[in-house]
């Protein structure tokens, strides 16, 4: 079994994390609206469109 370097994770996480926004971009910048001037009612206003972000993020 091989596992994977501390430096070697972190590499991979950004990468990955990096790709998921590029292919999600236009649903983050959906939510990033929704939640412009808002602070305790995104947690409601906004749950369709983290719902969206979370499910793209995850393919």
């Amino acid at each position: 079994m091989n596992s994977l370097s501390r430096r070697e994770e972190e590499t991979l996480l950004k990468t990955t994390k990096a790709y998921a926004l590029r292919q999600c971009d236009e649903l983050v910048r959906e939510f990033a609206a929704c939640t412009s001037g808002r602070t305790v009612s995104v947690a409601w206003a906004c749950r369709d469109q983290l719902k969206t972000v979370q499910d793209c993020m995850i393919q």
